[in-house]
């Protein structure tokens, strides 16, 4: 049986503190009904977009939220377009069978062929490697040599069992980034395993009922921080299998995203207008600074926000629709504050 090696640093455990508190104070957030569906939505988008990013799929938000709107697309996807097609796909897999109780080598072959169909330069979508496969850097240097192909089979169903019959002895956020990391290490697949590692992270924390609002993205982080994500994970070999290091990586991630979370909760107004809409992280500080400051006019926030006082009025237009923020007085003299 697969034993991770890792010890509980000081710095885990301030860490592990600070995302229990946060976690209690989403969970016990007087979270709206008409809430949910916009933050679930826009946790499927980030989490989308972070985890394509990492690869070189690279979409804005408005991109991957068109994508996001249809489970089918019939017009002809480039490549960029289908591996995040793709993802959006796998994390509504992922969530349909949060509380699945076991996780066999079949549903992760079942979800490496939705992330990779059509997705996966090199390799079959689904099925495990019979080559041998290696990992490089940006400059084409081989930097990890993954198993033989011969024994990905039962490294596989060894992995999977400790799944279904260790992981549970840990913190879902702790089990969460072993899995991560143990699947990066066997990298079963020819292509597309960073992408299937991280939706394995994200089921492993649905199955364990830590995000049960399923309203916090990760990968969206991992991507903002992905030079370190890369540097964390190489450098377990470097450490001879030593998971601290990149466990405390791992769990700075789950405190930010969590953090982030929260202060979206907490910038929303109480409406019931947010059904149809993705804020973007500017829109989200807006809503943050006006309820934090009251009323202020376009060229107080375009000087906040750092953009154009144009760029105000195109960030507010879609808030004025939903009946979140309002105008006072007119378009060149008005202040703009949240509708009460």
């Amino acid at each position: 049986m697969y034993k991770p090696k890792f010890t509980i640093s000081l710095h885990m455990s301030k860490l592990i503190d600070e995302i229990a508190s946060l976690r209690e104070r989403i969970i016990n957030a007087p979270i709206q009904i008409a809430w949910k569906p916009a933050l679930q939505k826009e946790m499927t988008i980030r989490n989308a977009m972070g985890s394509s990013a990492i690869e070189g799929y690279v979409l804005s938000i408005s991109e991957v939220k068109a994508l996001a709107s249809k489970e089918r697309i019939e017009k002809q996807l480039n490549l960029t377009e289908r591996a995040v097609f793709n993802y959006l796909s796998a994390l509504r897999y992922i969530n349909k069978n949060a509380d699945k109780k076991n996780v066999t080598d079949t549903d992760i072959c079942k979800l490496h062929g939705i992330i990779g169909e059509g997705a996966v330069e090199h390799g079959s979508a689904g099925v495990y490697r019979n080559i041998q496969n290696y990992v490089v850097n940006g400059l084409g240097d081989k930097i990890y040599t993954p198993p033989s192909p011969n024994v990905v089979p039962d490294l596989m169903k060894e992995f999977t069992k400790w799944i279904n019959e260790e992981s549970s002895l840990y913190l879902p956020v702790i089990s969460s980034g072993i899995i991560h990391y143990h699947f990066v290490e066997i990298h079963p697949f020819v292509d597309g395993n960073g992408r299937v590692a991280r939706a394995l992270g994200t089921w492993e924390l649905l199955r364990r009922k830590f995000d049960t609002l399923h309203i916090f993205a990760i990968d969206d982080i991992i991507y903002e921080h992905k030079k370190n994500y890369y540097f964390a994970l190489n450098l377990v070999q470097k450490e001879k299998g030593d998971l601290t290091r990149w466990l405390e990586f791992y769990l700075e991630i789950v405190a930010e995203s969590l953090d982030l979370a929260w202060k979206r909760i907490v910038s929303l107004p109480k409406t019931d207008k947010l059904e149809r809409l993705t804020l973007t992280p500017k829109q989200e500080k807006l809503l943050t600074i006006l309820r934090d400051s009251g009323s202020l006019s376009a060229k107080e926030i375009a000087f906040i926000l750092k953009v154009t006082v144009q760029g105000v009025h195109f960030l507010i237009k879609p808030l004025i629709e939903a009946k979140i923020v309002k105008r006072q007085g007119g378009r060149k003299t008005g202040k703009f504050n949240l509708e009460k």
